[in-house]
Parts: C-alpha cells; structure tokens; sequence
C-alpha cells in the first residue's frame, strides 16, 4: 500500500478557503489516494522531528495549494506562510506542488529561498502552479519542471458545469469580504450597491476576523449570516434558489462556482487578477468597482477555460509512478 503524504494549508487554519482549495486537490486525486494511506500535516505549522520520520518513508509528498512560495524565506513574515528551512528541507524532498501559488506580486525568490526550493521539490515529477506568474518565478531560478494548471477549486468548472451557471442576476445575494485586507469605502460600496439591487442579503464568515470587521461597516442591520464552517456554506449554497454570489474572497467564490452559483469575485490581490488573466475566472478589479452595478444587472455567461492538457499531464506524472514506478521526464513528457 503506497503511503502519501499531503502538505495541507486547510489544517490548523483561520480561513476555510484553504479547506476549499485542499478539497479541489483531493478530488482531483481521488482516485489515486482512494488505494493508499494518507497522512495530512498542516503548512501553517513548523515540521517536528515525527513528521521528518513519516516524511522518510512516504511514496509521494504533495504540496497542496494556496498561496505558499515565497521570496525570501529568511523573513519571519515569509517563514509564518509556511515554515520550513535547510534542516526540515533534507526530510521533506522530494515534494510535488499541486496548484500552489506566489504569495505576492513583485516578489523575486533570493538565493536562499531559491536553494531551499531547489532541494524540496521533485526534479522527475511536473509541478503544478496556479498561475503564469509563479510558474515564471519558479522558472526564474532554474526549476522548469512546472506547469500552469490553475487553482486545483477550478478544474472541475468544465463548459458543461459553467453552461448550468445562471446568466442573469438572482433574486437575492450573499457575499464575503477579507478582514485582512479592509478598505473601509470600497467595501461600504459593495454593501450599498447589494442593498440597492437585491432582496435578501446573506454574509458568509470565511475568515475568523470577517465578522467583526462587518460589524464597522453600515446598514448591516438586515443582513443574514451564513454558518461559519464550510459545511454550512455547501448546506447553504446547495438549498437556496435563485441567489448570487458577490463578494472579496477568492475561494467563497469558487466555491459558489462549483454550486452553479452566478459569482462575481473583487479581486483585491493578485490570486484573483491572475487567474481571471489566466482563466477568464470572473473577476471584477477594485479599480473598476464603479462597473459593479452593470455588471450584476448586464447578461453574460460563465465561460472559465480550463488548461485541460496541463492538468492531465500532471495528474499522469502522479498516476504513473504511483502506480507503475514510471517516472514523469524520463518518458519524455514533460
């Protein structure tokens, strides 16, 4: 029995889009891991000793998502993402990066961070990266075996999927904003203009501090709150009609997605901008949140455009060794 090991920012975690995206790896894997032992270990906290020793003996490590590559690991607000360093780095190779993203725009990885890489991850398997330009830093310090498949949340969004998602505007809205990144005016703005064109209006706590940063902001009084869990959400999002998604959080969003909810995500940071490049995710930037009002009441279709040959070759460098010991570059693959 192949023993796998998933790195998962979902564990030990203050914001339930990390149990969305760890949700999109296991799907896609699902038939792979269904036949093996898998042992979870949370990214967000430092790899002790007992985790080395699984690591030792594990037939495959995947690194699963979120924004987790860095420029320097070095620095204590960079280590926080996810702690690892040259010690832990000689147990943890090698990984396999599924869906995993840069934390931030303009960030360049320094000689450190880049040799921590280097010695982590697999130099046989393909790596998989959520957008153009994390795969274009990695590349940038020698590691070419990566390809740009998208967030793992957004592989199951076929045509077929997207077709079911409505063209006009619901009757009612719930929406998120990201109690990390507040600006006080934008988000009044969204909040008015929900109020101005739907009916009912629920709020979903994806974040632990999401809540409280509301409670700043005006005219909340009528606003619904949404069960703050991820279960509460799907419950949600599976028994409610005619109800659109509108909001900051990138995974609330592809979540409401993957219920065939209309979704209009703000982007405020650089995952959403870059896979709405990358993807056509449908993604509003905050410079043009004036457009927000034409864009709830305007028709248009969800039409995301999945790299269907990039997930398949990464998910064939997975299959094959796991189950026949072949390695990914050495049949010529790559």
């Amino acid at each position: 029995m192949k023993k796998i090991m998933l790195f998962e920012p979902g564990l030990s975690t203050d914001n339930l889009g990390d149990q969305i995206i760890v949700d999109g790896v296991k799907a896609a894997f699902k038939q792979i891991m269904d036949g093996a032992f898998i042992i979870e270990i949370s990214t967000h906290m430092p790899i002790y000793n007992r985790h080395m020793k699984h690591c030792e003996k594990a037939d495959l490590k995947i690194i699963c998502g979120s924004n987790l590559l860095v420029g320097n690991l070095g620095s204590y607000l960079h280590f926080r993402q996810w702690p690892i360093n040259l010690y832990t780095a000689q147990s943890l190779k090698p990984c396999v990066l599924v869906g995993v993203g840069a934390q931030k725009y303009g960030q360049h990885i320094g000689a450190y961070t880049a040799h921590i890489y280097k010695r982590i991850l697999s130099s046989e398997f393909m790596h998989s990266v959520r957008d153009s330009f994390t795969e274009e830093q990695l590349r940038s310090v020698g590691i070419n075996n990566v390809i740009n498949t998208g967030c793992p949340t957004m592989w199951g969004l076929t045509s077929k999927k997207c077709s079911k998602v409505p063209s006009r505007k619901g009757k009612d809205v719930i929406f998120t904003l990201t109690d990390y990144k507040p600006d006080r005016k934008r988000d009044q703005y969204l909040i008015d203009v929900l109020r101005k064109e739907y009916e009912d209006i629920y709020f979903w706590v994806q974040g632990s501090r999401d809540y409280e940063y509301l409670k700043t902001l005006d005219n909340i009084e009528s606003i619904k709150i949404v069960s703050p869990s991820l279960q509460g959400y799907d419950s949600f999002l599976e028994n409610t009609k005619n109800i659109d998604y509108v909001g900051t959080r990138l995974h609330g969003g592809m979540r409401a997605l993957q219920h065939e909810k209309r979704t209009i995500i703000l982007g405020i940071d650089n995952r959403a901008i870059e896979l709405n490049k990358d993807y056509n995710i449908p993604v509003i930037e905050q410079k043009n949140l004036s457009d927000l009002h034409n864009l709830i009441n305007d028709t248009w279709g969800t039409e995301i455009k999945l790299p269907t040959e990039a997930i398949k070759k990464v998910s064939r460098s997975v299959w094959n060794y796991l189950c026949f010991g072949i390695r990914y570059k050495r049949r010529g693959l790559s």
